[in-house]
């Protein structure tokens, strides 16, 4: 999968440009708040259908009323529009009815400086990292997650209803909410099942791939945490806590990914620049997960890694890279980025709101 161009219209600080670009390495260069993540963000949009840090609106250039991006790949070009109305998503000019059927033309891995909060953050940033990852991965996902997320609302909902008609000290027995629990433990499962096997298939890669950019013998271990035990009984027995905090407080959505370095918390004993290292090789293991699920490499966005690695650790990382990956890079300075990978990148210019390709290395 590659992508030919990116056409901006009205996205963040860009009226109207074009981006052609190389099938391999992309370098874009500008100082900050140029609009470098801009470009990062809007293809991140055209896999998503929605951007990883902000609303639609604030995605629209002031003063204007929509924003159109357009992606023309390999095989397709992709169209997302974006207004006060809603959203419209178009492959080869045909209307997309559903916007989960959009999430798979462009699969894409970003890897950004605020990656590092993984680790520093709470549980649901790694969460969204698991869902973000099984989307591009598997189209079962995508319905099973949108079940599921439905089955936990309408219980919820009913949570809150049924808490003034029952007596929470005693034993509640209510038709509906069996219902709405049976539905949400089936929900519950599949995601489950997936997100379990995907974190065992995924500690294996990463720690292959942190090995190999840290240069260490450490072994990374990822463990997949859980509070619930899929059985209906399971959940009948939390009816009364559950009515009282009117929440469904078991499940998949308080489920947490912890990360060890051999037998300690990652967070808990390594530096700044090893957790650095472990971020990057997750992004580097999903790209690698993703290639094998869909004999395909995704675009990698790499947002201002290389001022965080030295000309070792820079190495180590672009060897790890599969050479059919396309790559886009922001930076500040040129300086900043291997010798090598410049010669053999196309570089563009960012400024003020205008891409201008200054050099091509091919």
């Amino acid at each position: 999968m590659k992508i030919n161009s990116i056409s901006l219209r009205n996205f963040r600080n860009y009226e109207k440009e074009v981006i052609n670009l190389s099938p391999q390495s992309n370098i874009l260069i500008g100082p900050n708040a140029a609009g470098k993540t801009n470009i990062l963000e809007s293809v991140y949009v055209m896999s998503f259908s929605k951007s990883y840090k902000a609303k639609d609106e604030d995605l629209i250039k002031h003063r204007q009323d929509f924003f159109k991006v357009t992606a023309s790949l390999d095989d397709k070009e992709i169209v997302l529009i974006a207004s006060k109305d809603g959203k419209r998503a178009e492959v080869n000019k045909v209307k997309i009815k559903k916007l989960t059927d959009f999430i798979g033309n462009l699969r894409v891995v970003l890897f950004s400086p605020d990656d590092i909060l993984m680790f520093k953050n709470g549980p649901q940033e790694r969460r969204n990292f698991l869902d973000y990852s099984l989307l591009q991965l598997s189209k079962s996902y995508v319905s099973n997650y949108q079940s599921f997320k439905k089955q936990l609302k309408l219980r919820n909902e009913y949570l809150k209803y049924l808490l003034p008609k029952v007596d929470v000290k005693g034993k509640i027995e209510d038709e509906m909410l069996d219902i709405l629990t049976e539905n949400f433990v089936e929900s519950n499962k599949l995601i489950n099942k997936e997100r379990e096997d995907f974190t065992k298939k995924l500690e294996e890669v990463v720690r292959r791939k942190y090995q190999d950019i840290s240069g260490s013998k450490d072994i990374v271990k990822i463990g997949y945490e859980t509070n619930f035990k899929n059985e209906i009984d399971f959940y009948k027995d939390k009816y009364n806590q559950d009515l009282i905090l009117g929440t469904t407080n078991h499940g998949c959505h308080r489920d947490d990914l912890k990360f060890y370095k051999n037998k300690d918390l990652f967070e808990k004993v390594a530096s700044q620049g090893e957790l650095r290292m472990l971020s990057i090789a997750i992004k580097l293991a999903l790209c690698e997960l993703i290639k094998d699920e869909k004999s395909d490499p995704p675009i990698l966005l790499l947002d201002d890694v290389f001022s965080e690695l030295d000309t070792n650790h820079q190495n180590k990382l672009l060897s790890s890279l599969d050479r059919d990956t396309q790559i886009i890079i922001t930076t500040t300075d040129l300086n900043e980025i291997n010798k090598n990978t410049i010669a053999s990148s196309k570089v563009f210019s960012v400024l003020d709101g205008h891409i201008k390709e200054i050099s091509n290395g091919r």
